[in-house]
């Protein structure tokens, strides 16, 4: 009984020191990196947001403007593609929005993707449907409410998108 009485103590300090090793070291060491780690994804959050606004400012607006000059005709359809081609940015990279969000923020893909595929839309009524129009001189401004309704959609999913990040930067 008296050994057992004197392993008591030692086994008293040695449960004590791994608790103090545990809520001295282990646990401040997990909530700093918790708190990084939630720093790390509200930054991200907070650049994809911005790249997100640059590529819409910069390249979309780019394109709906220019075309709009080719619907009044203030300039022709090789003007609109240097325009677009001169005006948009090199320093911008569409795909660092799609390797931020495919790499940390899934739950966003969706959204993306729906912009991504309305963008492919628009383009794809520009270059083929309104463009063949064009070539055949043909009057294009039949065109263009769906245009403006294309337009008008990309921005809705532009804003739906916006706000998810917003979303889900307030839950971190």
């Amino acid at each position: 009984m008296e050994g057992i009485n004197s392993l008591i103590p030692t086994l008293a300090g040695l449960v004590g020191a791994i608790i103090g090793a545990v809520f001295g070291g282990i646990v401040p060491h997990y909530l700093r990196e918790k708190s990084a780690y939630k720093n790390f994804r509200k930054n991200k959050l907070e650049l994809l947001y911005k790249d997100i606004t640059h590529w819409l400012n910069d390249g979309f607006s780019n394109l709906v403007i220019n075309f709009h000059l080719v619907f009044i005709k203030e300039i022709d359809w090789n003007e609109y593609l240097d325009k677009i081609s001169s005006e948009t940015s090199s320093d911008f990279d569409y795909f660092q929005i799609e390797i931020t969000i495919n790499l940390y923020f899934c739950k966003l893909e969706t959204d993306f993707n729906n912009i991504t595929k309305a963008f492919q839309e628009l383009n794809r009524f520009i270059n083929n449907e309104i463009k063949e129009a064009y070539l055949a001189s043909m009057d294009i401004s039949i065109f263009k409410s769906d245009f403006d309704a294309k337009v008008k959609n990309i921005d809705f999913l532009a804003e739906k998108l916006k706000d998810h990040i917003k979303r889900m930067s307030k839950e971190i």
